[in-house]
């Protein structure tokens, strides 16, 4: 997608950037899970989406900010770093996402079907 190859450091990015994704996701569900004895099943999903929202942002901002630098830099040193960052980044941005909207949804998806099942 943007002209590089999938080299070992593009696959070095995609264990970090999946790292990264599955933690975000991770801490919103324990963050709904928490709240889940006290609140309605919606309800538990929405603030448990506020509280982790701008954790989840700062998190993917910063990463991206921070490996910004190998896209546009020059050098050999830049050229071995650019696979890697260019995976993280993109990944981040798709992975930030889902992180934000698909995990709720499956979450909500989830306990409901569970749910039938116990009832």
């Amino acid at each position: 997608m943007f002209g590089a190859t999938i080299n070992i450091m593009s696959l070095i990015g995609m264990i970090v950037m999946t790292g990264i994704i599955i933690n975000d996701s991770i801490l919103k569900v324990d963050t709904i899970n928490h709240l889940r004895p006290g609140l309605p099943l919606r309800e538990a999903i929405r603030v448990g989406g506020i509280r982790r929202l701008k954790p989840i942002l700062m998190t993917t901002i910063t990463t991206i900010l921070a490996l910004k630098p190998f896209l546009f830099g020059s050098g050999l040193d830049v050229a071995l770093q650019r696979p890697l960052a260019l995976t993280v980044i993109g990944g981040l941005a798709l992975g930030t996402l889902v992180s934000l909207y698909f995990i709720p949804v499956a979450y909500g998806w989830l306990y409901r079907r569970d749910r039938k099942l116990e009832g």
